[in-house]
């Protein structure tokens, strides 16, 4: 159970990754390497809200 635990923060940024995507399909505002930086970042701060909470 608590291995099934360690992937909700990495589900939560790939949910996040999409949205970010879907945002930036229609404007085209980010090129690919920024979406993935700005993924990256919002991984890290996922993972440091869930390792506060667990």
């Amino acid at each position: 159970m608590s291995t099934l635990l360690a992937l909700v923060p990495l589900a939560a940024a790939a949910l996040v990754w999409r949205l970010f995507y879907s945002f930036n399909r229609s404007r085209r505002w980010f090129s690919m390497g920024e979406l993935i930086f700005w993924d990256a970042i919002a991984l890290v701060m996922l993972q440091l809200v869930w390792l506060i909470w667990f």
